[in-house]
């Protein structure tokens, strides 16, 4: 269990360090999570034109649905599924099933050098812009001979799930990302493509090599992403995320890694080259990492406990430094407190299950369309056509393969949630309620405390 006292907080650099496993700032009694502040830029939605209103949500009308999931709103199954490293040598692949970095950390205190540049918001979009998600596909068929997508129901970043996650819980947030259903899968693709983070300031990247280490697969890894499969509100879901890094050993017990089994089949036509070198790592020894000035105060669990949820992460690094120079760095397992924010969570998370169920209804009864999902700050959840180039989920051949195998169990997706009143498709536009850290310069952006959910706003820490 996390535990922390506020009062306690050493603000002045030359803090000793606290014990391992205790956080600064407890998350209990307060609901928490992904709070506005009001010093918060708030993000503007691209300048890509909307497209027309297809249909939207409001919190007042999926309420009445959100009682079906009672008992159900809890994640349960969670496992890995399959896992990827991408790196810059070009033409650009996926390293299968890659490996995270390993947390090595030197001695304290460490003095480290400070972010400077501009720093990709996606790596898969900036690699695989046409299709973004297909990386995430071929690997978990690479590693899986016998995956069966006719099980899925939902797959996608968990940045995607977390902006739904934000609107059922009446988070301010400004977001758009893709939708399309293949066979029986709703897909939730970010749409990042060349987004570019610019004059991003702060120690989190420096922190990153300097306190972990990656083996070669193949090349420098510049990103290792997971794809995790869990089962929340009647629905398997597959969710991809960006993985800092694992423990080698937890509570003293080496993390056992396995040499991985390949598909031998040969991949289809339009297929991302992909290299076959790493490790199989286990989920439960996956770790995320949180830098902050000990000068600007606590890293606050309740503001990253609901993204740990989504993608079912165990352990939370949190590192407080004096310009760059980090002598209070923590390693704790979060295991229980991510149950724990479950359970005092759960009116959102029903509301947060019935929403995945319509999107999947409403998406493919407009399935002759191309949709995207769009939400401007406290909003209606929007789903509305995309404008401009046509974007797909996977290119022709591998949605083939997705709904060959897709096939036999078609009817699953088909009979969930519909009606009879409801088997009308669209373009009819329908509306569901009446409802409508620390850098030296004082002066810039600090990026340490930031990550992709708030996407690099600079006012985090």
């Amino acid at each position: 269990m996390i535990h922390g006292d506020l009062s306690n907080l050493r603000r002045e650099c030359g803090a000793s360090s606290s014990a391992k496993g205790s956080f600064r700032g407890s998350w209990r009694g307060s609901k928490g999570g992904w709070h506005h502040r009001k010093n918060r830029i708030s993000k503007k939605a691209d300048e890509v034109p909307l497209g027309r209103l297809v249909t939207e949500f409001t919190l007042k009308g999926i309420a009445s649905s959100a009682a079906v999931f009672a008992g159900e709103a809890r994640i349960t199954n969670c496992a890995y599924a399959a896992s990827y490293s991408l790196n810059d040598e070009k033409p650009f692949k996926v390293v299968v099933p890659g490996q995270p970095a390993a947390w090595k950390p030197p001695p304290l205190p460490c003095q480290l050098p400070g972010d400077r540049g501009d720093y990709m918001r996606d790596q898969n979009s900036a690699r695989f812009p046409d299709h973004p998600i297909q990386p995430a596909v071929q690997a978990l068929f690479a590693l899986d001979e016998t995956f069966d997508p006719s099980n899925v129901d939902v797959i996608g970043c968990a940045s995607s799930l977390g902006d739904i996650l934000r609107f059922v819980r009446l988070i301010d947030s400004t977001f758009r990302f893709d939708v399309e259903v293949v066979g029986n899968t709703l897909f939730l693709i970010r749409n990042c493509q060349n987004d570019v983070i610019p004059d991003v300031r702060g120690f989190g990247h420096s922190f990153l090599n300097a306190f972990t280490s990656s083996k070669p697969n193949g090349g420098m890894t510049k990103s290792h992403q997971r794809v995790v499969s869990y089962d929340f509100g009647d629905l398997r879901c597959l969710v991809r995320f960006e993985c800092d890094g694992y423990l080698t050993s937890c509570d003293g017990i080496n993390t056992h890694v396995i040499e991985p089994q390949f598909n031998l089949s040969a991949p289809p036509p339009e297929s991302i080259t992909v290299q076959k070198a790493g490790m199989l790592v286990p989920q439960d020894s996956v770790l995320e990492i949180k830098t902050k000035s000990q000068t600007r105060g606590e890293i606050q669990m309740s503001d990253h406990l609901p993204r740990l949820w989504v993608r079912q992460i165990p352990h939370f690094v949190t590192a407080y430094h004096c310009h760059g120079t980090f002598q209070d760095v923590q390693v704790g397992n979060i295991s229980k407190d991510l149950i724990e924010w479950e359970t005092q969570h759960q009116d959102e998370l029903k509301s947060f299950a019935s929403i995945l169920h319509q999107l999947i209804t409403e998406v493919k009864r407009a399935s002759h369309l191309k949709l995207e999902i769009f939400r401007e700050g406290l909003g209606p959840l929007q789903i509305r056509e995309r404008t401009g180039a046509p974007r797909h989920a996977l290119s022709n051949s591998w949605r083939d393969r997705w709904v060959v195998r897709a096939e036999p169990n078609l009817q699953r997706l088909t009979t969930r949630g519909d009606s009879d009143e409801d088997s009308e498709p669209y373009p009819s536009t329908r509306i569901s309620s009446d409802e409508s850290d620390g850098s030296m310069d004082d002066f810039s952006l600090d990026y340490t405390a930031c990550g992709h959910e708030c996407g690099y706003c600079g006012h985090c820490a």
